[in-house]
């Protein structure tokens, strides 16, 4: 552990076909759903353009750091996360065999939000109107006009969910159809490893781009996109000249200490009423949850600890300038968010013009995706074709991150058990495909929505934090900053600066520590776990007894999980954060073994 770390098979191992291929596979496992139907929605609810101010600062001391130490290692390494970081220190490995089990969890479920899309897909080629433009006529209780249609459909035709997450249901022939048409595009496309998903990516990582200008200027055109534009970027201020004076007062400091004249403490200064005017204009940025949300966006953005950075980077030649890949790559997936907000917020402009809806019933992730989007598309002229692409687009982000973390995952299994390396690339990439689809059936049933909510929502949060601290514990602390700042240098001719050091050594360690505490502190104030729990038409019902208010429209309500459920959230966390320390406990007994036969 005295010298530089040396890749003793990269001779052997796959490699992209051109620099090409790795950087586009890169930002396709980057820029994936969320950059669509989670950004927007964060920037409405946390202050509109002010939320820009705390995501581009966490993107800097703990985004572009985090992904960059990722692509360092792995091209370091040549190796899977769990070889990388053994070259750390061998009680390390485990930090790879958690991000594993990441990978399992997230494919699983991953590709039965590609079977939403696909769904939805599919359903757009009609040469009439779109299936949820309307309220079937046969129901009059709860679907009474166009803003109810969508939803009508998404939880009715489209998921046929269950009322309850204990009610798993029957299965859906059109979901499970759509489930297996995603396992097997994924199959296709990465059959052969690098090899294939590099050629694949030409297209599934560009072409999103081109769907993505054409939303955008078809967007801008519509009646209303105005109003929704300017509600996704106007900051919510402050209205009085206080923040001003007092920050005013603030800065006049050399007047009463003018005896101080060090740039650096003047440097402080100027910082700190900076920050503390942002804090008090932009009323927003006083709340620590916006900070926590924005460094938890960057973080579940950019896919760091997933491995798949490190899957990916440890097919490049030694001499790739793997900083500037990796800040490069950091700054599209940045843009790209900031360049969605702009497409989906127009279409939402223009469905508050047309059906009235405010944009404060604006929700994230699927109730964007396939109720406020589609309700806006189906307003559109030639709504079939808006809606093909923009179903397509969602398709391919989503089947670029999917190739990722299967490539992690494969990548990590054939340098653990070298067997593999023996058998036909098609073998184990059918396999892992084969035994991940036959998982995830339950998700074509009628209770799959609860499942997917489940796992997306309490199953990765704590594990990815936990594994992001090791990793940098483990290449800054233990292997040491500045000697795997050699090694960097070895590789591409030049040092990281001391903005990196500072960061892989004490910020990135520090944010995450406090993402971890504030979680948990979050987590005990919220009580129990809860879920939102489908009620749709039998809403009104709850109405008549007396159960909900009358003023209260919404289709779900908010229940507690029961006691089973809760035991497999604290089992999925588990699974993969107790890896760390206990191969670590075990390599340490290990080491103690030998040298007691010695």
């Amino acid at each position: 552990q005295n010298g530089s770390v040396k890749s003793t098979d990269s001779k052997a191992r796959d490699a992209w076909g051109a620099k090409a291929e790795y950087m586009l596979a890169l930002i396709g496992y980057a820029v994936g759903i969320g950059n669509i139907w989670r950004f927007p929605y964060l920037c409405h609810r946390y202050g509109g353009g002010s939320f820009l101010i705390p995501y581009l600062i966490m993107l800097a001391i703990l985004g572009i750091p985090l992904f960059c130490l990722e692509t360092s290692l792995g091209q370091l390494t040549s190796k899977g996360a769990p070889g990388a970081f053994a070259a750390m220190h061998p009680m390390f490995r485990g930090i790879g065999y958690a991000a594993m089990v990441v990978d399992l969890i997230c494919s699983y479920y991953y590709n039965s939000i590609i079977m939403w899309i696909l769904r939805y897909f599919f359903s757009s080629f009609t040469t009439g109107s779109l299936p949820w433009s309307d309220c079937p006529a046969n129901v009059t209780t709860c679907c009474v006009n166009e803003t109810n249609a969508t939803m009508y459909y998404w939880y009715y035709e489209a998921l046929k969910s269950s009322n309850d997450a204990t009610v798993v249901g029957s299965i859906d022939g059109y979901l499970f159809g759509c489930l297996i048409v995603a396992w097997v595009v994924c199959f296709l496309c990465m059959c052969k490893g690098v090899e294939s998903s590099g050629k694949v990516v030409y297209f599934t990582a560009t072409f999103p781009y081109v769907l993505l200008l054409v939303l955008f200027f078809r967007g801008v055109t519509l009646d209303g996109a105005g109003d929704g534009i300017k509600y996704y970027v106007t900051p919510k201020v402050r209205r009085d000249s206080s923040c001003f004076h007092i920050c005013l007062m603030f800065l006049s400091h050399s007047y009463f200490f003018d005896d101080i004249s060090l740039p650096i403490y003047d440097f402080m200064i100027y910082c700190l009423t900076l920050s503390l005017f942002l804090s008090l204009q932009f009323k927003e940025l006083a709340n620590p949850v916006v900070w926590r949300t924005a460094a938890t966006q960057i973080f579940y953005s950019l896919g760091v600890a997933f491995g798949s950075v490190v899957a990916y980077s440890s097919y490049n030649p030694k001499n790739n300038n793997c900083i500037r890949d990796g800040v490069v790559v950091t700054l599209i997936n940045c843009g790209t968010s900031i360049f969605g907000g702009f497409v989906i917020f127009s279409l939402l402009g223009y469905r508050a013009k047309k059906s009235g809806v405010a944009f404060s019933e604006l929700k994230s992730g699927p109730g964007l995706a396939f109720v406020a989007i589609t309700d806006a598309i189906s307003e559109m002229s030639i709504g079939p074709l808006w809606s093909i692409l923009f179903f397509f687009m969602l398709f391919l982000l989503g089947l670029d991150s999917q190739f990722g973390m299967l490539e992690s995952l494969l990548t990590s299994l054939k340098d653990e058990f070298k067997f593999l390396n023996k058998l036909r690339k098609e073998l184990v990439s059918g396999g892992i495909c084969v035994v991940l689809a036959i998982l995830a059936i339950p998700m074509a049933f009628r209770g799959g929505l609860y499942i997917v909510d489940l796992l997306d929502n309490w199953s990765l949060s704590y594990p990815l934090l936990i594994i992001a601290l090791f990793e940098v514990i483990a290449v800054s602390w233990v292997y040491g900053v500045n000697r795997f700042s050699k090694d960097i240098k070895d590789m591409i001719g030049s040092e990281p600066n001391i903005y990196f050091k500072a960061c892989w050594l004490v910020v990135c360690p520090l944010v995450i520590i406090v993402l971890l505490l504030s979680g948990i502190v979050l987590a005990a104030m919220q009580g129990y776990p809860t879920y939102d729990k489908f009620v749709g038409c039998d809403n009104q019902t709850l109405i008549d007894q007396g159960l909900r208010p009358q003023a209260d429209p919404s289709w779900v309500i908010t229940d507690k999980y029961p006691g089973g459920i809760v035991a497999i959230i604290v089992l999925m966390n588990c699974a993969s954060c107790l890896l760390i320390p206990a191969y670590a406990i075990w390599n340490q007994l290990e080491n103690i073994k030998s040298f007691l036969r010695l």
